[in-house]
């Protein structure tokens, strides 16, 4: 073997070796397994599963500040579940719901707690909150076994005439504007593709009523070099959506739907559609964290201007149409399911119509095995804005033009197994995000 090559194989294995001494040497010298304040978990502190459904939770930052607590990996062995959720609310921040499920010896104990983000909030902000959250609802725990005297309670002393309660006025009158600009790009010799994408956003969102209006303009260019030929394919489109909506009560509200769009791709110089609207929830609007099913029905009148005729020899046309949805969803400590069901059909000729499902599934089968799946498919009968000139081949392979079909589909699934130590309280940043 060349000397060359020696050196690095013989550091490497020292490198290997004092790993091995490393792992084989106990934190401690009792055996057990450190925290990352270099103390051992106590064995009578509370298991906590921290079970986040599509939610930034923040882990590493959590067990770091909680480390009186042992976190474990599985719920089936914990003592105290938290199921952390959120949503969007009408300014543009997020709103958490912590629900917490007591386990053996607290199975009759369940709490919920929430709190809501702003938009300009950090991430320090965010979580910082989380943990104070976290540490509220796990008192009752704390106090309900035998851990009350190794914890300190300490409670503000009272300001003269203040109110910590008291809502500081809204110069703003719940108005949210959100403006936005992005650009990529990216290429090699004989190749580029450049993205340009801008956005206003204007919403108030009330307990009683919402208005959102969204306005956008994207651009992508791709350019090909062939055998010395120039192949460019410019898809332009922009466009509105907006709502209104008022509730009546926790189960039935009522508004309407504005729309217009241009696209190249669709053929569509612009469509323009405004629809009344109608909404039933079957839950009470206050769970929809936890579960809903909600129906939304709506029924308007489109217009349509077209780039080119179109295959039914149309320049443009004015059509009524509707459309149903459905929205199914349940969020529980084993997991998620989210299923949407939509029928979109033009009422001067049935026959122009589409179907879509959506489902989303995160299910934890049982102690470590974990199954997800998520898709969606389309039957589609209503191309009405299809070119009646010929695609060319570029425009085909390029994605600049719409072509013909008659559904569409995507799916994906997934299958996980973990095994081993359940504990989960040690954190270990060395050598993180590194590839």
């Amino acid at each position: 073997m060349p000397v060359a090559m020696k050196q690095p194989i013989l550091l490497l294995l020292l490198l290997c070796l004092a790993a091995g001494k490393a792992y084989a040497q106990p934190d401690i010298a009792d055996g057990t397994t450190t925290d990352s304040t270099g103390s051992a978990p106590s064995a009578s502190s509370l298991n906590i599963f921290l079970n986040c459904v599509h939610t930034r939770c923040y882990d590493d930052y959590v067990r770091t500040e909680l480390s009186f607590f042992n976190f474990v990996r599985d719920r089936y062995v914990s003592d105290v579940e938290i199921l952390v959720v959120n949503q969007p609310t009408g300014a543009g921040g997020r709103q958490y719901t912590l629900t917490f499920f007591g386990q053996k010896r607290f199975q009759n104990l369940k709490d919920t707690l929430t709190f809501s983000s702003r938009q300009t909030d950090t991430d320090d902000m965010i979580r910082q909150q989380l943990v104070l959250h976290m540490q509220r609802g796990l008192l009752r725990y704390v106090m309900a076994g035998d851990l009350i005297s190794q914890v300190q309670i300490s409670y503000p002393k009272r300001r003269p005439q203040h109110n910590p309660t008291a809502l500081q006025p809204d110069r703003w009158n719940f108005w949210v504007f959100n403006i936005g600009s992005n650009g990529s790009a990216n290429g090699e010799s004989n190749r580029n593709y450049l993205n340009i994408s801008n956005h206003v956003q204007i919403s108030r969102v009330t307990a009683s009523s919402k208005f959102n209006l969204y306005t956008y303009y994207n651009q992508n260019r791709s350019r090909y070099m062939l055998n010395g030929e120039d192949i460019l394919v410019r898809n332009i489109g922009y466009g509105f959506s907006s709502l209104f909506v008022k509730g009546f009560s926790e189960h039935w509200s009522a508004g309407g739907f504005m729309r217009g769009y241009h696209s190249v791709f669709q053929n569509i110089n612009f469509s323009q559609s405004v629809a009344p609207a109608l909404e039933y929830s079957v839950f009470p609007l206050s769970q929809v964290t936890r579960r809903q099913l909600r129906w939304i029905y709506q029924a308007g009148l489109r217009k349509l201007l077209y780039l080119e005729p179109t295959i039914y020899d149309k320049s443009q046309e004015t059509l009524p149409y509707h459309q149903i949805t459905g929205i199914f969803g349940i969020t529980e400590p084993w997991g998620t399911l989210r299923a949407e069901l939509s029928g979109y059909q033009y009422l001067h000729d049935l026959t122009k119509n589409r179907l879509t499902v959506e489902m989303d599934l995160a299910w934890r089968v049982m102690e470590g095995l974990f199954f997800r799946i998520n898709g969606s498919a389309s039957l589609i009968n209503n191309q009405i804005s299809l070119a009646r000139s010929t695609i060319n081949t570029e425009d085909a392979l390029l994605n600049g033009r719409q072509l013909p079909t008659n559904f569409n589909y995507y799916s994906s699934i997934g299958l996980s197994f973990t095994f081993g130590s359940i504990n989960n309280s040690v954190v270990n940043p060395r050598f993180s995000g590194v590839d």
